[in-house]
C-alpha cells in the first residue's frame, strides 16, 4: 500500500511542475505574453503582404483644410464633430489642417481638434506663410495634440525653404512629409498639381525629380473626387499599374462637409467608403500614413500626371 501511494504522490507532484507560472521578475512564456495594440503609425507592415505581391494597393487619404478666413471655418461645431464621428467610425483616416487664423481665433478650437484627435484624427500643418509653419505646429501642440510631419499644401517654389525644420516659441517642428503642391496662388486652373505621386522631390527647381536620399517624401494631391478614386481603383483592378502602391487623397470643405467642387456630402462619402472595404486592395490611411506605407514598401517613386 505504502507503495501505490508513493507513486500517486510522485505523480501528483509531477503533474504540478508541469506548467509552472511566470516567477516575479521574469518574462512570461509566448503563449502568455499580452497582444499590444499599436497606434502609430496605423498602418501596419503587414497591410502589405496581405494580398499577393504583385498587386497594388490603393491607399486612400481624406484631408481638409480649416484656413485663417473665418468663412471657411465650420459653421456649427456640433454638426462637424458628429460629421467627423460618423466618417471615422465607418473607417475613414482623415488628417486636417489649420492655418494660424482659425488654430488662434476660432470658435471651440481646443475641443475641436483634442475631440477629433481622440476619433482618430490627425492634425497636418496647414499654413499660407511659411514663416507660420512652426507657430501652427506649436498651437497644435499647445492644445494637448502632437502634430503630424505633414506640409499639407505649399508652393512649390518655396520647397527649399519648406523642407527645413523651423522653431517658434522654442517649439521646433520637423516636416518629413508635403501633400500636394501648387505652382500658383488661388487653385485657379492649372495652379495645383493634381499628379498621384509618391516620391523624394529633389528642390524646388527640380520638384518632379525623385531624390532617394531626399528629407521629404511626397504624396500626391489628385482632384479629390470620389468617381476619380473609383476609376483608379478600376485601373488598377485591370492591371494598369505594376506597382507596389498608389494613393488618392479625398477632400472635404470643413464649411460645407462636402468633397471639394462637387455636391458629394455625408452620404455620399460614407456610401463610397463602404464600396471600397469591399476591395481587398483598398487601405484607408492618413496623409502620413500613405508616406510611411510607401518607405515599407520599398519607396519606389511614383508620379502619374
Amino acid at each position: 500500500m505504502r507503495k501505490y501511494l508513493f507513486i500517486i504522490f510522485l505523480t501528483l507532484f509531477i503533474l504540478s511542475c508541469g506548467t509552472p507560472a511566470a516567477a516575479a521578475g521574469e518574462s512570461p512564456t509566448a503563449a502568455e505574453m499580452p497582444v499590444e495594440s499599436v497606434t502609430q503609425p496605423a498602418v501596419k507592415n503587414e497591410a502589405l503582404t496581405s494580398v499577393a505581391t504583385s498587386t497594388t494597393m490603393l491607399y486612400i487619404s481624406a484631408t481638409m483644410h480649416i484656413e485663417s478666413q473665418p468663412d471657411s471655418w465650420p459653421k456649427d461645431v456640433d454638426a462637424f464633430l458628429a460629421f467627423i464621428e460618423q466618417l471615422t467610425d465607418a473607417g475613414v483616416h482623415l488628417s486636417i489642417g489649420a492655418d494660424v487664423g482659425w488654430l488662434t481665433g476660432g470658435v471651440r478650437v481646443q475641443e475641436i481638434i483634442q475631440r477629433t484627435s481622440a476619433m482618430g484624427v490627425q492634425w497636418d500643418v496647414h499654413t499660407h506663410k511659411l514663416t507660420d509653419r512652426a507657430k501652427a505646429a506649436y498651437l497644435i501642440a499647445k492644445y494637448g495634440v502632437t502634430p503630424t510631419s505633414v506640409i499639407s499644401g505649399m508652393q512649390i517654389n518655396e520647397f527649399d525653404k519648406a523642407r527645413r525644420p523651423s522653431t517658434y516659441k522654442g517649439y521646433t517642428w520637423t516636416p518629413q512629409v508635403v501633400w500636394g503642391g501648387v505652382v500658383c496662388v488661388g487653385h485657379r486652373p492649372g495652379c495645383d498639381d493634381t499628379s498621384i505621386a509618391l516620391y523624394r522631390p529633389t528642390s524646388s527647381a527640380k520638384y518632379d525629380v525623385h531624390d532617394p536620399n531626399g528629407n521629404i517624401v511626397r504624396v500626391g494631391n489628385s482632384d479629390h473626387q470620389l468617381a476619380s478614386a473609383e476609376s483608379l481603383l478600376a485601373q488598377i483592378e485591370a492591371g494598369t499599374y505594376s506597382l507596389p502602391m498608389l494613393s488618392f487623397t479625398l477632400m472635404i470643405e470643413p464649411e460645407t462637409l462636402q468633397i471639394v467642387n462637387s455636391e458629394d456630402g455625408l452620404t455620399e462619402i460614407l456610401a463610397f467608403v463602404e464600396r471600397m472595404k469591399q476591395n481587398p486592395t483598398v487601405r484607408f490611411a492618413t496623409i502620413e500614413e500613405a508616406a510611411q506605407a510607401w518607405v515599407t514598401a520599398g519607396g519606389m517613386p511614383i508620379r502619374i500626371p
